[in-house]
């Protein structure tokens, strides 16, 4: 089971979302956690992971020695990866 942490930057934007939008978001991430393998999907061309939440996707850096699952952003999917 990893830790799932937040950037700052982050927390704020899911405070932002609506708040069914926000839960959903949170619950994603708490499985992630729980399974990352299962839930995350490597990005081409980058070290981090993508999490599908509806139309958001989660860039999570994800640390295999520490267990640490490292939110860096979140937003829809047409501007996440640029």
């Amino acid at each position: 089971m990893a830790t799932v942490l937040l950037h700052p930057d982050v927390e704020s934007r899911l405070q932002s979302l609506p708040n069914d939008v926000e839960s959903r978001v949170r619950s994603k991430l708490e499985d992630a956690g729980d399974d990352p393998e299962r839930h995350l999907k490597p990005l081409r061309g980058r070290e981090e992971y993508s999490l599908r939440v509806g139309k958001r996707r989660a860039i999570i850096d994800w640390v295999r020695r520490s267990d640490e699952l490292r939110v860096l952003e979140i937003d829809t999917r047409d501007t996440v990866y640029r």
